[in-house]
């Protein structure tokens, strides 16, 4: 039987775990809100109705927080796609899930993508190194699924024999412009709907001529 102490313990653990997540909730909606500079610990705090310190007990600093933050659904992001293309036969049926799957998520996380579109090059720069080895190297990661499925496409005859790497970074691009359109339009239809269009331009494109 658990010990008066361990439960103790483990109602701790628990009320740290939703302090963290309140905090990282928070400065979500900031961040997307103000940008990195102009949005202040003291504002997440509040906003996450915790004192400043508290902070300090699970982030070392705003730049931490800040990066957490996108690494965090980042993390999310890159499962909800690896699970996707387990589903659906052929390497060209994945990619076309994958797409589904990806703006979906950004309908359904408009804060996220305000903020990695809202980090500007002075930014960038400044944290240059964190955002290379923990950031990047996660968005790395999904062009290199999309670009794996493509190579299998080629190799299936599905896709014409094109650089992989490049299609993989036309089609994301794809996404994330009709994402940034949905954003500035303020447009009241579901994202997730057009994800058939950016599959057309993509396929219509990248299609082989033996299909």
């Amino acid at each position: 039987m658990p010990t008066v102490k361990s439960k103790v313990n483990n109602t701790r653990k628990k009320k740290q775990s939703n302090h963290k997540d309140r905090i990282l909730q928070a400065a979500e909606r900031l961040f997307a809100e103000k940008g990195f500079y102009l949005a202040t610990l003291d504002e997440i705090a509040r906003n996450a109705d915790l004192a400043k310190g508290t902070i300090y007990l699970h982030f070392r600093n705003k730049r931490e927080l800040f990066i957490l933050v996108i690494e965090r659904k980042l993390d999310i992001l890159l499962n909800k796609i690896k699970k996707a293309v387990r589903e659906g036969d052929s390497p060209a049926e994945k990619i076309k899930r994958a797409i589904q799957v990806h703006m979906g998520f950004l309908e359904k996380n408009r804060n996220f993508f305000q903020i990695l579109q809202g980090l500007s090059g002075e930014s960038r720069k400044e944290m240059e190194k964190e955002l290379t080895q923990r950031i990047l190297k996660k968005n790395a990661k999904y062009l290199r699924i999309i670009q794996y499925l493509i190579r299998r496409g080629i190799a299936k005859g599905e896709i014409k024999p094109l650089d992989s790497r490049k299609l993989a970074v036309i089609l994301v691009g794809i996404v994330h412009g009709l994402t940034l359109n949905w954003i500035a339009q303020k447009e009241k239809e579901s994202l997730v709907e057009d994800h058939s269009l950016a599959w057309e331009i993509f396929w219509k494109g990248a299609k082989s001529s033996e299909i």
